[in-house]
């Protein structure tokens, strides 16, 4: 978001692309909520994206304002260890407590209903180990740090406190937002906002060069000290209990800053000033920080921003690790001929994009991959997978809303994760501690021991083993021709038709699915890109998060904004609109977003008119 100040029009530019899991029918719905005049009964003039049969608009524009959302990544979760004492009775301080028990009762189609017993705690906690084997495991396994500990005997049940499931305001918030003029206004409806934690970004267009903001909003706990979420607590000592929530006018916000511009892409926005603990998992930056450069960049050429800028910006498909990297790789001495040094050549003149055409971004991501692999994964026995597992996280520096220091020192973090959560996934925090094993040739972690025996070690030689590995598996997906190879070949998004599920085992599902789902799509892109087409280096190269939609909101003639949407307008599988929007989405296009009357009824191709009493 960029004030007015530095774009073409004079007035501020408001971008937003939320990602999410991709799917059909979409994610959002973008609609348009106007009342032909407006007054106290009747304050709509409304447009945007909203979930299907969801009332107001959630993100968009209204007559004077607009806003967006990402995720705070705010920590609203945590697990509670319970010792369970008897049929319904649970320990608590020197006493017990009593379960309420309620019978929920499930239809299954095509097979009987299924009723299970639903046990939570005196202060409305559900016990999530009673139906769930992960979570069982997190009972019999997980580590009690505070002595003396009640005995475990089969296991501790798990109970879920989320501030989510506490009744909100959240769809009050949302006619709230449709309805916000002013900045204060803004702030207030966000208040209201209860879950999930976004960042909120705001922009109207009053005065000589309009205003942007930026606020927090969520229900987050004060944690007992020490307590950052990350372990499940002993639910059974009323010392780790939450001792409330971070009051809403003591979340972080800016209105007009000094910089003339807004980054929110995940990062930090308080530092180690700010008096309470919102996460302990915050992204590490890399996004913002290209965001902010390629903000700063183009004010430094032109000293002004168009739509089209903006619009560039959210395809920047950069990879800012690759710059890292990439010299390294090009020192390294490959043995083998030139079936494997002609793959090396391919990082030499690269200019780190990701497009989806790119051998080299391929060639790059799948050694990439293959790094993280041979230096990782044996490293994280299963034993330590499914209990306890450490990472490298940075200590934050002085994170302003309006940009972003990046992290200044990393500290080990312990907490529990599921097996398949302890292989590298290849984000933005492995970034940071290979970036930080790149100055230290040999470390541990550059080793790994083949299956036979075999050691490697030291930096050049498991890239070396990297390499050679990333040529083997390129070769197998797209053949031993590098020119036949594109990154988007194998980095692809399947969108999935969720209502049937994703087994597709049976003849009838499948051919269902067939009919239901769309793709593959050829993606530009890459995790912690800022064009984020995320892909779980665990998992292989296929897209599994993605720009859920994308707008660019022009404040001096909302007519001439722009936006577009993963799948289309409409849930019905052989609907024109059903499917009409992915390929542009995925080539960056964007659509014109008519929003006056005269624009909507110009545009418009379709008219359904609904009479109430008829």
């Amino acid at each position: 978001m960029v004030s007015g100040k530095y774009t073409t029009s004079g007035k501020p530019l408001l971008a937003d692309d939320p990602h999410l899991s991709p799917g059909l029918p979409s994610v959002w719905e973008q609609m348009g909520l106007h009342c032909d005049t407006l007054s106290t009964a009747c304050p709509f003039d409304v447009t945007g994206f909203t979930f299907p049969g969801m009332p107001g608009v959630v993100i968009g524009h209204n007559q004077t304002s607009s806003w967006g959302f990402t995720n705070l990544g705010a920590a609203t979760q945590e697990l509670y260890l319970e010792q369970v004492t008897g049929p319904d009775s649970y320990a608590y301080d020197n006493g017990n407590r009593q379960f309420t028990n309620r019978s929920v009762t499930i239809k299954v189609a095509g097979a009987p209903s299924q009723t299970i017993t639903v046990r939570s705690t005196a202060d409305g906690m559900p016990i999530i180990s009673d139906h769930d084997a992960l979570e069982q495991a997190v009972g019999q396994n997980a580590p009690v740090t505070v002595a003396p500990a009640p005995p475990r005997g089969s296991g501790y049940a798990i109970a879920l406190k989320w501030t989510a499931l506490t009744p909100g305001k959240t769809m009050q918030s949302v006619f709230e937002l449709d309805q916000a003029t002013d900045f204060t206004q803004f702030r207030a409806a966000a208040a209201d906002f209860d879950a999930p934690s976004q960042n909120m970004v705001y922009a109207d267009g009053s005065g000589a060069s309009g205003n942007i903001g930026y606020t927090s909003s969520g229900d987050i706990p004060v944690r007992a000290d020490g307590d950052n979420g990350s372990y499940p607590e002993p639910g059974w000592d009323s010392s780790y209990a939450w001792k409330g929530l971070i009051p809403k006018a003591a979340l972080p916000y800016v209105e007009n800053p000094a910089a003339g511009y807004i980054v929110a892409a995940n990062q930090p926005v308080a530092d180690s000033s700010y008096p309470y603990a919102m996460t302990p998992d915050w992204d590490y930056g890399i996004r913002a920080k290209q965001i902010t450069d390629l903000i700063q960049s183009k004010i430094a050429s032109t000293g002004k921003i168009s739509p089209d800028d903006m619009s560039n910006i959210q395809l920047d498909d950069t990879s800012v690790m690759a710059k890292t990297l990439v010299p390294y790789l090009l020192n390294v001495k490959l043995s083998g001929g030139a079936y494997y040094t002609d793959a090396q050549a391919l990082l030499k003149n690269w200019n780190y994009d990701q497009d989806s055409g790119s051998a080299a971004a391929a060639y790059y991501n799948a050694v990439w991959s293959n790094l993280l692999h041979l230096a990782f994964d044996d490293k994280f026995p299963a034993s330590v997978r499914a209990s306890t597992d450490c990472v490298m996280q940075p200590v934050t520096s002085n994170v302003p809303a309006d940009g972003l220091n990046g992290p200044t020192k990393m500290q080990s973090v312990c907490g529990t994760r599921a097996p398949d959560q302890a292989q590298p996934d290849g984000g933005d925090q492995w970034m940071t501690v290979v970036s930080n094993l790149l100055t230290q040739p040999n470390s541990s972690w550059w080793s790994f021991t083949y299956n036979n025996g075999r050691q490697v070690s030291g930096l050049n030689n498991l890239l070396a083993e990297a390499m050679v590995d990333a040529r083997m598996q390129l070769t197998s997906l797209m053949g031993k021709n590098m020119a036949t190879w594109s990154w988007g070949r194998i980095h692809t998004l399947t969108l999935n038709e969720s209502t049937l599920g994703t087994d597709d085992s049976s003849l009838l599902s499948g051919l269902e699915h067939k009919l239901l789902d769309r793709g593959p799509y050829q993606l530009n892109g890459g995790s912690s890109a800022v064009d984020a087409t995320g892909w779980n280096a665990s998992a292989g190269y296929q897209v599994d998060w993605a720009p859920s939609m994308r707008m660019v909101v022009d404040l001096s003639n909302f007519d001439a904004s722009e936006w577009i949407n993963i799948g289309g307008a409409s849930g019905q599988p052989y609907d024109a609109h059903y499917n009409d929007q992915t390929q542009m989405w995925a080539d960056g296009e964007l659509l014109t977003w008519a929003y006056s009357k005269s624009a909507v009824q110009g545009a418009g191709v379709d008219t359904l008119t609904l009479t109430p009493g008829q």
